[in-house]
């Protein structure tokens, strides 16, 4: 039983690097967008414009103050996360996300950890471990790594580039 929950630990492990790594995928995506949008709006209205310096200082701090927080938050933070270098979502959080995007495991992914959680405290250890057995073996063959698709990310970016 126990090299059971070890193996749901490590998928679930797996898919929080996996959870990160997406997000640092679409972050990066998202900040190169920005950056180039916002370069070419500033460019063509002052070609267009010709800004006096007071303008051209605010635009270019404007510029400055908006890549390097967006770089913090899209980019930094998701990479700091995927090489385990500060708070990251628990197995519990990420129970949940797997649980809201796979019908058939919904609750019960967050149910064995909470129910090995209990167990360590419990009278009744063997009753609790066998329900956690039979849990992770309805759950086992789930592939919790199926959210993040880079297709998926692709058919995305293709969706709006479209619109």
């Amino acid at each position: 039983m126990n090299n059971n929950y070890e193996l749901l630990l490590g998928k679930l492990d797996e898919f929080i690097r996996k959870y990160y790594l997406n997000k640092l995928i679409k972050g990066t995506l998202l900040f190169l967008a920005l950056v180039f949008a916002y370069y070419l709006f500033a460019s063509l209205f002052e070609y267009k414009l010709y800004f006096s310096p007071a303008v051209r200082k605010f635009i270019l701090a404007t510029f400055l103050i908006g890549t390097l927080s967006t770089l913090c938050v899209w980019i930094l933070l998701p990479l700091f996360h995927y090489l385990k270098l500060g708070k990251t979502i628990s197995h519990e959080q990420a129970a949940q996300i797997i649980g809201r995007h796979f019908q058939n495991v919904k609750d019960k992914l967050l149910n064995v950890l909470q129910l090995k959680n209990q167990s360590q405290n419990a009278y009744n250890k063997e009753l609790i471990e066998a329900s956690i057995s039979q849990k992770i073996e309805n759950i086992k063959l789930v592939p919790f790594q199926a959210l993040f698709n880079l297709l998926k990310i692709k058919n995305t970016l293709n969706m709006y580039c479209h619109q």
